[in-house]
């Protein structure tokens, strides 16, 4: 195995912003499950909620920095097409999932996203809240999940069988 030079290396900013979204996106998940297990109305339900919801607030603007940090860094030379287009359809749903969740809570009972109380753009509409979490909650984020293993697979395929130092890049 050869080491890989700070040139080849993606910059350290799109390292840092990659790992820290990587662990808010399991806080996510782990939150919602905690938050789904939790009895209806508790205190620890809201506060599982309220995690949830600040992390995917974190995520959306991580996103929005790292596709800044994209165009204006240098990139890691000789990344393939097909990773190009995961990366690209990653970055749609973590843009998708905090839009769907923000309109999930501003067209139900509450427009309170984390500790914020947001303005509510229209009345209350169970038909949008239905929509929104239904997108949400099942279609986008099961799909999310199976990119998210899909790119371990592929990882796991560059470091442990071609050993190419495609995951060298990001550590």
């Amino acid at each position: 195995m050869r080491f890989l030079g700070e040139a080849e290396r993606h910059p350290p900013a799109l390292r840092a912003v990659h790992w820290l979204t990587a662990g808010l996106v399991a806080c996510l998940f782990a939150t919602n499950w905690l938050r789904e297990g939790s009895a209806h109305g508790s205190a620890i339900r809201k506060f599982w909620l309220q995690s949830h919801e600040l992390a995917g607030c974190a995520v959306f603007g991580l996103t929005l920095l790292r596709l800044g940090l994209r165009l204006g860094l240098r990139k890691a030379g000789g990344t393939a097409r097909p990773a190009r287009m995961l990366h690209g359809v990653f970055y749609g749903f973590l843009l998708m999932l905090p839009v769907f969740g923000l309109l999930w809570a501003l067209f139900g009972a509450s427009a309170k996203i984390a500790f914020w109380t947001l303005p509510a753009p229209a009345a209350r509409n169970p038909a949008m809240v239905d929509l929104a979490s239904r997108i949400h909650s099942h279609v986008v984020a099961y799909v999310f999940l199976a990119l998210i293993g899909v790119h371990g697979l592929a990882a796991a395929w560059h470091g442990l069988v071609r050993r190419d130092g495609v995951v060298r890049r990001m550590l």
